[in-house]
């Protein structure tokens, strides 16, 4: 057999699982490393997606017990209770540019995945949409932002190789703030700000937890009817609140409110791909290059991670303003441009937004696949 399918249940093939992308992106000047202690935990079974999700990792061996390819298979019961669906997913799929090899991964986990009962199985997902997802199909020619994905371009060949189909496509806009082009923007927002008795401030960090709940509160409401959504458990909802505190800023996190409640949010974060870079995704170099002087880099770019507005509140221009927040203090802040993401393909309403509003350029898009048994 001319390869091998080996379960990662170890300190060792853990690592040879995490550690493999570095050897199959080594050629790619815009692939950039995750920070490795993020991933040790997500796939650490004591982390809270395990206890509504049953998940297995694979290593794929070749003929000289060479690692030349890896994937997980997941069946997440909140998924499925959530959508009334039987579907399993992959993720995490770094393998070398053979067909046979991408089709005994993907075989492994669908084998898995049908053995606890599901009818189809989507993915890439590590492991959910709530973290990284979906395979670069288009804008290969500049690094990923920030929890945003980095493939060769033969990886969606493969998938396709083995019966997978496109179920969707996330997209990902540019935005420049060196150019005249939000003049429209700025206008709508002030006259919002003028005509109502909207509150605009920035996230409390000493009341953290508290304030992220609030915004999640909306978030909830609004992306709970949206394709593939999964609600977050309370301990899901820490633990990415811990992930994410060193980097949350009230600059990039405007909150608006109307009589004490939230009713809008933005969450922007300064790229820390440009740390994670230079310290090669290990933990002390990259926090060194993130936040201490004179390892510090500059980082001049931000991810809009998330925005919402509560349907009561939607078409009255409040997009407008926490956008119009964010880019004005990003630019003083030395980090005029950045990514919106990841928008679905047919998120018609917010794609006007970006491309008749603010002139946003669709600049990367990454693609769901999926196959039915």
């Amino acid at each position: 057999m001319k390869y091998l399918i080996e379960k990662v249940n170890n300190r060792k093939t853990r690592k040879e699982f995490i550690m493999l992308p570095f050897g199959i992106n080594a050629g790619d000047p815009h692939w950039v490393p995750p920070l490795l202690m993020n991933v040790r935990q997500l796939m650490d079974s004591k982390h809270p997606f395990h206890e509504h999700a049953d998940v297995e990792f694979y290593l794929a061996r070749d003929k000289n017990n060479k690692v030349v390819g890896r994937i997980s298979a997941c069946i997440n019961r909140t998924h499925n209770e959530y959508h009334n669906e039987k579907t399993g997913f992959f993720g995490f799929l770094e393998c070398e540019n053979d067909k046979e090899l991408a089709s005994l991964l993907l075989r492994t986990a669908e084998d898995y995945v049908k053995k606890g009962g599901m009818e189809s199985i989507r993915g890439p997902f590590n492991l959910s949409t709530n973290e990284e997802c979906g395979l670069l199909v288009d804008g290969f020619d500049t690094d990923p932002i920030l929890m945003m994905t980095h493939n060769p371009k033969w990886l969606g060949e493969l998938v396709e190789a083995a019966g997978y189909t496109k179920l969707m496509d996330l997209l990902a806009y540019w935005l420049d703030g060196d150019s005249d082009k939000f003049e429209k923007l700025f206008r709508i927002a002030e006259m919002v700000e003028k005509r109502g008795d909207w509150k605009v401030r920035g996230i409390n960090l000493k009341d953290l937890s508290n304030d992220m709940r609030k915004i999640m509160d909306v978030y909830n409401e609004c992306w709970g009817e949206n394709w593939g959504f999964v609600p977050m458990s309370s301990r899901e909802f820490a633990a990415m609140v811990d992930e994410l505190k060193m980097l949350i800023t009230p600059e990039l996190t405007p909150i608006v409110e109307l009589n004490g409640e939230v009713v809008a949010f933005g969450v922007g974060l300064p790229d820390a791909n440009v740390a994670f870079k230079k310290g090669r995704g290990r933990a002390v170099p990259s926090i060194l290059a993130l936040k201490v002087p004179p390892f510090k880099v500059n980082i001049d770019r931000v991810r809009v991670l998330l925005m919402g507005v509560k349907k009561e509140h939607r078409n009255k221009g409040l997009e407008a303003l926490v956008i119009d927040r964010m880019i004005k203090n990003s630019t003083e802040m030395g980090m005029g441009r950045g990514e919106l993401s990841w928008i679905l393909e047919n998120n018609r309403e917010m794609r006007a937004i970006l491309e008749k509003q603010m002139n946003a350029d669709l600049y990367k898009r990454y693609r769901i696949y999926h196959k039915e048994f």
